[in-house]
């Protein structure tokens, strides 16, 4: 059974599946999935809950052979990779969310011994991202109308998406980072993109891992290589940047407008 917990999160398209598939390299880390998305523990926690709820749900995901949790399909198409060095009971369990940010505080509150890393992206990079994504945004939905409210993705009391739902998970992470210094800690993609070793070896000093050569391979082939697929994390770090050409001008304007002189603008730069 696992010794000591962790967790990633942020709004969809954030970059956190690529982050979390770097904590991952680690041969001392178990990595699981969303489990409160999964269908094994599905609905198993609300808002409410108690200690014992999440620590049976953890505790279950630690040895669970689920494969949405192990993301076994996306492992044989390609879009993650396949770590040959683990250890039989590695000490780590971290596991990897977007949705349910509604208890995130809460479990923040209720595991202290949990340490939170929440990845933030540019905001104009996570909307093109998610509007652009075929499995993520709808085909037959306008980008121009839901890309503010998500509205076109949500349908159950976890789901986060939208630029609104951005500013509001975005302004809890910085407040929480602000709150539990030595629990909650920010990341921001774009700095993991472009200086990914150092942002690694910082990131595994805080959690207690080993820098390892795996972790250095895959480091290599997750920004030296291109697996298509909206999930694939093997992407060249010139994605991060796309959103300046690509993303709908009117889209573009009004985020950088809301944003300009508030206490998210940090994030713009």
């Amino acid at each position: 059974m696992y010794e000591r917990l962790a967790s990633i999160t942020g709004m969809p398209r954030s970059g956190t599946s690529w982050i979390g598939q770097i904590v991952d390299s680690s041969p001392d880390v178990r990595y699981r999935m969303s489990p409160l998305f999964s269908y094994e523990f599905k609905n198993q926690i609300r808002q409410g809950a108690k200690r014992d709820d999440w620590l049976e749900v953890l505790r279950g995901a630690y040895v669970s052979a689920d494969d949405f949790m192990n993301q076994t399909t996306r492992r044989k198409a390609g879009e993650y990779p396949t770590f040959a060095c683990k250890q039989a009971n590695p000490e780590l369990l971290v596991i990897k969310y977007n949705r349910f940010q509604n208890l995130t505080e809460e479990m923040l509150e209720l595991l202290p011994e949990m340490k939170m890393l929440a990845v933030v992206r540019h905001p104009c990079g996570a909307m093109h991202s998610w509007l652009t994504a075929a499995k993520e945004f709808p085909t037959d939905a306008d980008p121009l109308e839901h890309w503010r409210s998500g509205a076109a993705k949500k349908s159950d009391f976890g789901d986060f998406f939208g630029f609104d739902d951005w500013c509001w998970v975005t302004r809890l992470h910085v407040r929480l980072a602000s709150e539990h210094p030595r629990q909650f800690r920010l990341a921001r993609y774009e700095r993991f993109v472009d200086d990914a070793e150092n942002e690694t070896r910082a990131l595994f000093e805080w959690l207690g891992l080993e820098y390892t050569e795996q972790t250095a391979t895959f480091l290599g082939r997750s920004q030296d290589t291109s697996v298509s697929g909206d999930y694939s994390v093997f992407r060249p770090p010139a994605v991060k940047d796309r959103w300046r050409s690509e993303l709908q001008p009117q889209i573009r304007d009004a985020i950088l407008s809301d944003l300009e002189g508030t206490d998210l603008a940090q994030f713009l730069q």
